[in-house]
């Protein structure tokens, strides 16, 4: 054979296997293969052998998910932009920050949990408001950008690190104890803050991976693709 026609042959060997892979999904749960079949709109496809969840159809999950998406990334700035609480000790008053309470562990010689904090209470968490505008956007207009399949790996590798929530608890934790001791003010950024845990959590929900990938796949060909393949934006 010539090597033009040995590259069309795995060429070809490479697009079947891509085919085929992308029509099978494995439980989470036992790992059982199953063939990925169109599903009616708010239908929901589980496991034959435990019942485990594996794909969904949402309506208008696009949509829900980049409203959602749209004011996570304003609480995120709202919430990093005013006070998070106002302390008062005889008559002593103080205002902190998410971000300078961050940046005061680092000036207190814990400069490792600083960095920490940082990475895992900012930084992840807006990477992956952005990772996801950047998906969804493009794909309400039936199109993708540059990438989109290296971003939503990234999203996904970084949601377990994402801990928001760990701060907010611990913060809530905190003032509890305060509580007896000092005049505690909560700030704007406080329940900003609050509303982007839920707003995140949301997001999460909206558009599970497999109907995002199914997406994503079928951009390729343009708005008629998503259409034709069997989800609606």
């Amino acid at each position: 054979m010539t090597p033009d026609a040995v590259s069309r042959l795995n060429h070809g060997r490479r697009r079947y296997t891509e085919t085929v892979l992308l029509s099978l999904v494995a439980c989470h749960e036992c790992d059982l293969l199953h063939e990925k079949h169109e599903l009616a709109v708010g239908e929901v496809a589980r496991c034959v052998r435990c019942n485990a969840f594996l794909y969904s159809n949402k309506p208008n999950s696009i949509d829900k998910a980049l409203a959602v998406s749209l004011a996570a990334l304003i609480m995120f700035v709202v919430a990093n932009a005013f006070p998070f609480l106002a302390i008062s000790v005889s008559g002593n008053s103080q205002s902190i920050s998410i971000v300078s309470a961050v940046f005061a562990l680092s000036d207190g010689g814990m400069w490792l949990l600083g960095l920490l904090c940082f990475g895992f209470i900012l930084l992840i968490p807006l990477l992956r408001v952005i990772g996801l505008l950047y998906l969804l956007l493009p794909l309400r207009f039936g199109y993708r950008l540059p990438g989109s399949e290296l971003i939503f790996r990234g999203i996904v590798a970084m949601s377990p690190w994402s801990m928001m929530e760990i701060y907010l608890l611990g913060a809530v934790v905190a003032l509890v104890k305060l509580a007896s001791m000092a005049n505690i003010e909560l700030g704007l950024s406080f329940w900003a803050f609050a509303l982007l845990n839920l707003l995140s959590a949301l997001a999460a929900q909206m558009v599970d991976t497999h109907t995002l990938w199914d997406f994503l796949i079928h951009s390729r060909g343009g708005k008629d693709a998503i259409v034709n393949g069997g989800h609606r934006v």
